[in-house]
């Protein structure tokens, strides 16, 4: 079963609607992002809505304007972000490197974003595992307390783990619908990032009673946020997301931390 959503803001809104039902980033629109995923149907409110989201819309903008697109919810833009895809080879690094520049220096060192473009491991590319392995002690901020017996390492760590798109491959549905998931979570080990071996996890599928991913069975591949199934993946799509992921990755460990 493909998880390809004709519609890119269907697409966008699938890997939104966790963080934003949680309150960490878009506006209180939640319901609008829910409804048209479960109809699987872009309207007006729901481009409002997409907007909304500070981080993630002006990414969207960039890569379509990069593409040629019109719309920044055109499907090409929206799976490049979120997924990946080859269309992030195609867009120039010194049209990225402004772009982060004039959204960020305001925010985070100007240093830090030319040494995105100095580290020469990997390609930045606008995809959105490069925003979270940059959000937290990459770019120099952690977070201002850490659960007692718990270092950094694991706090951050675990953080950007739920924060990235994950992908896993069903083992089994519970009884209320939930999934069981085999998944390489994200660990950070001495300051630097890496995939863990595969390990079960359970991965929310169903709110309201309704699901994004229905129909989706053992074998299947999906994506998940912050422990909530977003979409049934292909192969190729599988691929992409752990080719850009671990790129992301490997950029972030080259890249020093701000003192």
């Amino acid at each position: 079963m493909s998880s390809k959503v004709i519609d890119g803001a269907i697409l966008a809104a699938r890997h939104s609607f966790m963080p934003n039902h949680l309150g960490y980033c878009g506006p209180e629109t939640n319901d609008v992002l829910f409804d048209s995923c479960i109809n699987n149907k872009r309207s007006e409110q729901l481009v409002d809505a997409l907007k909304g989201f500070q981080a993630a819309y002006p990414y969207l903008r960039f890569i379509a304007e990069s593409l040629g697109a019109e719309d920044a919810l055109d499907y090409r833009a929206v799976e490049a972000y979120w997924i990946g895809n080859d269309f992030l080879q195609k867009i120039s690094p010194g049209d990225f490197y402004d772009h982060l520049k004039a959204r960020f220096k305001s925010k985070f060192p100007k240093e830090h974003i030319k040494r995105l473009f100095e580290a020469q491991t990997f390609a930045p590319f606008p995809h959105h595992a490069l925003h979270v392995f940059n959000a937290f002690s990459t770019m120099g901020t952690v977070p201002e307390s850490f659960e007692a017996g718990v270092g950094p390492d694991e706090i951050v760590g675990g953080l950007m783990d739920k924060c990235r798109i994950s992908w896993g491959r069903i083992l089994e549905a519970d009884e209320s619908g939930n999934l069981i998931v085999e998944y390489e979570p994200v660990q950070r080990l001495k300051g630097k990032l890496c995939l863990g071996k595969p390990a079960p996890t359970k991965v929310l599928a169903r709110f309201q009673g309704k699901s994004f991913v229905e129909g989706a069975k053992a074998g299947d591949w999906v994506s998940f946020h912050w422990g909530f199934a977003c979409a049934i993946l292909t192969p190729l799509q599988v691929t992409n997301l752990r080719k850009y992921t671990l790129s992301d990755m490997t950029l972030a460990n080259a890249v020093p931390v701000p003192q």
